[in-house]
């Protein structure tokens, strides 16, 4: 009796407490929906872990007096609470470095990043990780592909001081999270934060790196992907973007490649699932990882920040090495 009403209890937790969950985000203040969200996926996630031990416990326990379907649930239900507490707290603190040889007819070895969605859940010291990994390469420049940003609570020069720190030249265009589409709308007080930070904002500009051109796009959904003039005898190399279906701007140009980001990759990497979900989102279908359209290229990070749900399951965040030839 007292198993089954272990069993029982464990089963229903996480139906009751998403219950309250949605019903306090939907008919409390909404000054206070920040906040419960932010408590919900900061402080209420760390009892994914005691539920876990909990439910293994009760999962051997059922397992010695051979009661084999309760021992299946309850260690279904630990497993299930084990993933969502790597999925928030493991996972999205990691970084990798992943390398890419693509070729655009001159050489060049950039560090790659995009999404990092500093605000909401990672902060300051979040943008110091990454700061300090970008040190550790051997780079001649770092691009950032846009969504710099996500509801940010604090002056974005403070969350994003030490990308000051940077060793490399760092350039630099926006994303719809940055362009308020949706969320908070941040571009002049980031454009004036990453200014005094010594990054360089290329959005409608070319800029040269060790000979290679290089052309800045806006973002997308506030149509600001317009690809800014260029000589066509001399194009730039490669095109910096937020959004992978703006590679239809290349269409027509002799420029190959264009670096992109904004799908995170799904963010939760599940077999099929996963890609029916950002068939939705882009029209090329984007995950991560380097696409052809034609003569043209694009390349997609699965991006170093979360949006939503502040969760990642077997897409960690990445910083993607590219070494064009």
């Amino acid at each position: 009796m007292a198993l089954s009403l272990v069993r029982n209890t464990l089963f229903c937790l996480p139906f009751v407490g998403l219950a309250l969950f949605i019903v306090a985000m939907g008919l409390g203040p909404a000054r206070y929906k920040l906040t419960l969200y932010q408590f919900f996926f900061n402080e209420g996630f760390w009892l994914a872990l005691p539920y876990a031990i909990i439910a293994l416990a009760a999962a051997v326990a059922a397992l010695r007096v051979r009661r084999w379907g309760s021992s299946a649930l309850c260690l279904l239900l630990a497993f299930a609470a084990g993933f969502a507490f790597y999925a928030r707290y493991l996972e999205p603190s990691n970084i990798v470095v992943r390398e890419q040889t693509i070729h655009v007819g001159a050489p060049l070895r950039v560090a790659f990043i995009a999404d990092l969605h500093i605000g909401l859940f990672d902060k300051a010291a979040r943008m110091q990780q990454i700061t300090d990994e970008l040190n550790r390469l051997n780079v001649d420049v770092v691009a950032v592909g846009g969504d710099w940003s996500y509801e940010p609570t604090s002056p974005l020069v403070e969350l994003l001081a030490p990308i000051a720190k940077s060793r490399h030249r760092v350039i630099a265009v926006l994303g719809n999270h940055d362009e308020g589409l949706p969320g908070m709308r941040v571009v002049e007080e980031l454009d004036a934060a990453l200014k005094m930070l010594g990054v360089e904002t290329i959005e409608g500009k070319l800029v040269e790196v060790n000979g290679v051109q290089i052309a800045g796009i806006g973002d997308r959904f506030a149509n600001k992907d317009k690809l800014p003039a260029f000589d066509p005898n001399s194009p730039p190399h490669f095109v910096l973007g937020h959004n992978p279906d703006s590679v239809d701007r290349l269409q027509g140009t002799p420029i190959k490649l264009l670096l992109a980001g904004h799908t995170h990759g799904g963010q939760i990497n599940l077999p099929f699932l996963t890609e029916a979900i950002l068939s939705r989102f882009t029209v090329g279908k984007y995950k991560r990882g380097l696409y052809t359209q034609g003569k043209h290229s694009v390349f997609v990070t699965a991006g170093l920040g979360t949006v939503g749900f502040p969760l990642r399951l077997f897409q960690p965040p990445v910083i993607d090495v590219i070494n064009l030839r």
